[in-house]
């Protein structure tokens, strides 16, 4: 239980922190001052002052965050945040999100260095193999069955799960450059609830395709977890699709035993999540606050600050209701 606190507390805190040092990177380069940058959260353990910011270790390991000049007041003096162009601002308001996004992509990339993608070689067979039986050993690679050239490992298991259990003619390649052909007729697995031969693939480690198989994945999860935001405001979805920091909890410490692999993908997964819930058009997130400086935009002036801060300080008080429903609902499902 322990371990599984301090490794939820680590991702969360990375994740985080990271988030804020997206805003806190571009409004340097933007000239806005950040007059603090906090990792954790609470009373101040450490303290250094550079030359314009403030940096400060908090007791609580739980966050961070990064208080620009001027980002709630009306001021415009040089180096504060609303002293930059509007499109400086939106920037700096997104750049938290941003930032998440990168964070899972570094993630998934490294994942797919750790697993590699599937060749169409035989890397090992099941304990039930009639691909073995049938003679064909590790090292083989798959070329073709019932006469359709094999390109990539998904046709192996789509061409077998279509079989219907009729036998195949299944070719392969040996490592001496050699062909040979076997039949081989498929069982049906109750537990995957398809036919199979027996046989898993080798994989093979390739740069470009964990570069491009990144952005996949990102876009996965972008989708997956904005139609889940999209059924919620529908009504096609109830407060059990949404989990908080304990039901995040509970998670990675189920899937902690599985090995780090598993604990990376949950961690790109809360990134994602954590970048988009903050570009909703929520008040108090960031997504308002851009919505706030495209209002300026169109109108050619800023919204009066008192009047933002009113709506922005209403959201922040119903997203803290939200969040002690969700913990609520997360601590009888779970605990």
């Amino acid at each position: 239980m322990a371990l599984t606190i301090i490794v939820s507390l680590l991702i969360f805190g990375v994740l985080i922190i990271s988030h804020e040092f997206g805003h806190f990177i571009t409004a340097v380069k933007s000239g806005v001052t950040v007059e603090e940058f906090a990792v954790g959260m609470g009373p101040k353990l450490l303290e250094k002052q550079t030359k314009n910011t403030k940096l400060t270790l908090r007791l609580f390991p739980v966050g961070g965050f990064c208080r620009m000049k001027g980002e709630d007041a009306e001021d415009d003096e040089p180096g504060s945040f609303n002293s930059v162009s509007p499109l400086k601002r939106i920037l700096i308001l997104a750049s938290g999100s941003l930032m998440n996004f990168v964070v899972a992509l570094v993630l998934f990339f490294t994942l797919y260095l750790m697993i590699g993608f599937p060749t169409n070689t035989i890397g090992n067979f099941a304990d039930v193999s009639p691909a073995r039986d049938a003679g064909i050993v590790v090292g083989d690679t798959v070329v073709d069955i019932n006469g359709t050239a094999i390109s990539e490992w998904s046709n192996v298991t789509n061409t077998i799960k279509s079989s219907r259990g009729e036998p195949l003619t299944v070719t392969v390649k040996h490592n001496d450059g050699t062909i040979s052909e076997y039949t081989v007729v498929p069982y049906y697995s109750d537990e995957s609830q398809g036919y199979l031969i027996g046989i898993s693939p080798s994989y093979h480690i390739n740069l470009w395709k964990s570069f491009l198989g990144s952005f996949q994945m990102l876009w996965t999860y972008v989708k997956l977890i904005f139609g889940i935001f999209i059924g919620l405001f529908r009504g096609e979805f109830g407060l059990e699709a949404f989990s908080g920091p304990i039901g995040a909890t509970v998670v990675i410490g189920q899937y902690l035993p599985q090995g780090l692999i598993y604990i990376l993908n949950i961690a790109a997964s809360i990134s994602i999540s954590l970048g988009l819930f903050n570009l909703f058009p929520i008040p108090a997130l960031d997504g308002s606050r851009i919505v706030f400086v495209m209002i300026e935009m169109i109108k050619g002036s800023p919204v009066k600050r008192e009047v933002e801060g009113r709506i922005h300080f209403i959201g922040f008080a119903l997203l803290i209701a939200f969040a002690i429903l969700i913990a609520y609902r997360d601590v009888i499902t779970y605990l």
